[in-house]
């Protein structure tokens, strides 16, 4: 091979290199070219030789990742309808692609659940069924490339299952193209020659992996209630109109049924701007028949920010069962 050929032959293949190496974000269909040039002086002038024009177009790639939304478990009750699972699929691919959602229960865990519906999210990160779109999984909705999805999966929770029984479940997304083709478990490097867009190759870029999310039943509720106890005018004559610079008091009960324990029980009462505590930080929140000082610089657990008008109370650990607790304090019309 002469110098001169050899000089065009690297120029191009270096040409060539740069362009794959920086194609991966580049959309499927888009056409990459290049021409390698060389001038050499010879003679009496500069001679330039220019390679053939090199052309190809990039392929589909086929990329989809689940995440869990959840932070920990996801607690339930048994029995329980629509016990919801947040996922987000985004489509790292370059290209629009639909992905279904393929979901898998573990054989070791506590037990199983009925798997319901698919929703989109609407945004405000709130499962509703009457407002979220539905997922049509049997024809899932494309996703454009770099763009994602909050999904929610809903499951139905057997009855009478055992406190602190787990139940695990597997949620992956499998290219629709990919499934269309017969090929539900597509390794990397899988090709379904075609389909991808712009009539490209969809080359499918990683294999499938799964996310694992876990319900735990937690058959334990907290209920909390809030009556006017009394209400005095302060005007003679055990007058109870409620004018203002009179007294009402109120009662909260809290009870915790079914079995288990609640843990880390937190109480807030944040009073309307008509009402305050009487006697503010100095005044008194009743526990359970004890009586507790509102300021927060003490440590009984219970205080009253004037700055937020707000009322705390924190009843710790409570066991299902348990006597229901009674929080009283007195405020004064403003």
């Amino acid at each position: 091979m002469s110098k001169l050929k050899k000089l065009t032959s690297i120029i191009s293949g270096l040409l060539l290199s740069a362009s794959y190496a920086y194609g991966a974000g580049t959309g499927a269909g888009a056409p990459i070219s290049n021409q390698a040039t060389v001038s050499y002086d010879a003679g009496a002038g500069t001679v330039t030789a220019s390679s053939s024009t090199v052309t190809f177009t990039v392929q589909e790639l086929v990329k989809g990742t689940v995440a869990k939304l959840d932070a920990g478990n996801i607690s339930v009750s048994s029995p329980e309808t629509n016990a919801a699972m947040k996922f987000k699929i985004k489509n790292d691919g370059n290209g629009s692609e639909g992905f279904k959602i393929v979901v898998s229960q573990d054989s070791g865990d506590d037990f199983d659940v009925t798997l319901g519906s698919f929703y989109i999210d609407d945004g405000d990160g709130i499962l509703d069924t009457a407002v979220d779109t539905l997922y049509d999984n049997a024809n899932p909705p494309a996703i454009a490339a770099d763009a994602e999805l909050t999904i929610w999966v809903t499951s139905n929770i057997p009855s009478s299952l055992a406190d602190a029984a787990l139940a695990n479940l597997n949620v992956s997304a499998v290219s629709a193209t990919f499934v269309a083709d017969g090929q539900n478990n597509p390794n990397a490097g899988a090709v379904v020659a075609g389909s991808g867009d712009s009539g490209t190759d969809a080359v499918n870029a990683v294999a499938i992996a799964s996310v694992t999310s876990t319900f735990v039943v937690s058959d334990i509720d907290v209920t909390i209630a809030k009556v006017i106890s009394a209400t005095r005018d302060n005007l003679g004559a055990d007058g109870n109109k409620s004018v203002p610079g009179a007294d009402v008091d109120y009662t909260l009960t809290v009870t915790v049924t079914g079995t288990g324990t609640a843990n880390n029980i937190v109480v807030s009462d944040p009073l309307p701007a008509q009402l305050q505590l009487k006697d503010g930080i100095s005044g008194t929140i009743t526990v359970d028949g004890n009586p507790e000082t509102a300021s927060a610089a003490d440590s009984d657990g219970t205080s009253y920010d004037a700055n937020t008008n707000t009322i705390t109370v924190d009843l710790g650990n409570i066991d299902a069962g348990d006597p229901a607790i009674a929080i009283q304090f007195t405020t004064v019309i403003q």
